[in-house]
């Protein structure tokens, strides 16, 4: 019988997703909070696309030039009765190989040639995000309206004429009126949007933090379904292996049909995982491009780490970190003064303008120029304003009580995101020192049991399950303490494509500062 030879060792844990660091786009201490490594500005990180991309390496995997076979951690799988005969050596042409796998070319990547890392598509989201494009439009209308409220009234020029019907005693006169504003009500109207155009800045920062956050949640979403895959068809691959050898020692009767059956339906079961891991990196690669505003773009390779597991996080820490640092709540406080502003202004309403008419003209009947001046002032005796400034403080108050209720959705984000990133950190420690160390170990001694004709067949290949079984789960657990890290870097800040907030209420202070009313 031709000696059989497949790799049972290749599929080390490197190749199943392992730990380095994060390069984090967020600046500022909760980033610390979880991380102490070096960081770019926020969200421009270098673009490094097609030099020096750091591939996920395959490791225990090295092709041989000449016969294409695995020359590294490579184990035999022979009959018993060929154990102790066969080698590398005497193998025949026939025999079955795992060839190297080399990433970016796995089908399901359509494009075979381009890759991402995390900076690429945080850049393109920082372009192409029209959430973010919104908020700067915000920015400018409140720009506008700021230099809008404070501009003081036209004058106005006209002509008077009277006692027209009376022969040569017509007088004729032109005039200017001026309305002058009392109360200092134009400066206090630019205070206001002086706030208002505050928060609107603000809201832009905020936006910025939600596009990166959910750019970077997606993005370990999607390395993770990449990984996943990778593993799959290596697995696939293994499992189409030892269906030929099941059906191998079958035939030469060393082996039996239920060997075979079960070996099927392990690719079977392998071959479904590969489909439903295609399926999760394309669904997790198009709402990674539609977040980054490219939607367009085919599935291609991404590039990039999880980073490593961190221990126990002070947690009351990074709230006042997060509370310290938040665009969001910044901008709420700014809304406080500005509405606090507003009821200042609100409450010299009531104090009249003045309107100033200055006129020159000519008097037909007595052959002599003449000067008019009048100056009118509206009496506040029924309409002091009251109804607009109660108005104002109630929205004084009302902002108040938003700053305290971000505070409070803070808290519970962030409690929220705590219990998902602690569990994800402890299965990620836990599978890291025991369990894949313990699994990898197993495999390795029933390897050599079976070797030695103390495991059937069927033993080995449970074993072999549980072991990629293991390292799904331990990629599993890295893509969701990624996500759960890159939430609280991104001061837990998540919807880019939700729209931003315009605080802007138009010009109507203005037109209220005139009039006296």
């Amino acid at each position: 019988m031709k000696s059989i030879w497949i790799a049972l060792l290749g599929l080390s844990v490197t190749a199943f997703g392992g730990c380095s660091t994060v390069n984090q786009p967020f600046a500022g201490a909760s980033h610390r909070v979880l991380r102490e490594t070096p960081q770019t500005q926020f969200g421009m990180a270098q673009t490094n696309v097609g030099r020096n991309i750091n591939r996920v390496s395959l490791a225990g995997f090295q092709q041989d030039e000449n016969e294409g076979a695995v020359s590294k951690s490579l184990k035999s799988w022979n009959s018993p009765r060929e154990r102790q005969s066969s080698s590398p050596a005497n193998s025949q042409p026939g025999n079955l190989m795992v060839s190297e796998l080399v990433p970016g070319q796995v089908q399901g990547y359509e494009s075979q040639e381009q890759v991402f890392t995390l900076a690429d598509l945080e850049q393109m989201a920082v372009f192409n995000n029209p959430a973010l494009a919104t908020a700067n439009a915000s920015v400018d209308k409140s720009a506008g309206l700021f230099r809008q409220v404070g501009t003081r009234a036209n004058p106005s020029l006209g002509y008077a004429a009277s006692q027209l019907a009376d022969q040569n005693t017509d007088q004729h006169t032109v005039f200017l009126e001026q309305e002058f504003v009392r109360g200092d009500k134009l400066a206090l109207n630019r205070k206001v949007l002086r706030h208002t155009s505050e928060a609107q800045c603000l809201e832009i920062e905020t936006q910025r933090y939600r596009v990166l956050t959910d750019v970077r949640v997606r993005f370990y979403e999607a390395i993770a379904a990449q990984r996943q895959l990778d593993a799959t068809i290596m697995f696939a691959e293994v499992a189409s292996q030892a269906v030929d050898v099941a059906t191998s020692l079958q035939l030469a009767g060393e082996g039996t049909i239920v060997d075979v059956l079960q070996s099927k339906t392990l690719l079977s079961e392998t071959n479904l995982a590969r489909e439903q891991s295609e399926a999760a990196y394309r669904g997790a690669w198009k709402d990674l491009v539609a977040i980054a505003g490219a939607p367009d773009l085919k599935p291609a390779r991404l590039v990039g780490d999880f980073g490593s597991p961190v221990g126990v996080q002070d947690w009351e820490e990074a709230y006042r970190v997060i509370k310290s640092e938040s665009p969001e709540l910044a901008a709420a406080n700014a809304i406080v003064c500005e509405k606090k502003a507003i009821w200042e202004r609100q409450q010299v309403q009531a104090i009249p303008n003045l309107t100033a008419q200055l006129g020159a003209g000519y008097d037909r009947g007595t052959d002599s120029g003449l000067v008019n001046f009048q100056i009118v002032a509206p009496m506040p005796t029924r309409n002091r304003n009251c109804g607009n400034i109660a108005a104002a403080r109630a929205d004084y108050t009302s902002a108040v009580e938003n700053v305290k209720r971000i505070e409070m959705s803070i808290k519970s984000r962030l409690a929220r995101s705590a219990q998902e990133f602690e569990s994800a950190n402890a299965s990620v420690q836990r599978y890291e020192q025991e369990i894949l160390p313990q699994a990898r170990e197993s495999l390795e001694l029933s390897e050599k049991a079976y070797r030695a004709g103390e495991l059937a067949f069927l033993q080995v290949l449970t074993v072999r399950r549980s072991y990629y079984d293991s390292n799904i789960r331990f990629i599993q657990s890295q893509g969701r303490l990624a996500q759960a890290s890159a939430k609280v870097d991104g001061l837990l800040l998540t919807g880019g494509l939700d729209a931003p907030q315009d605080y802007t209420t138009g010009d109507d202070l203005r037109g209220q500062s005139f009039g006296g009313q």
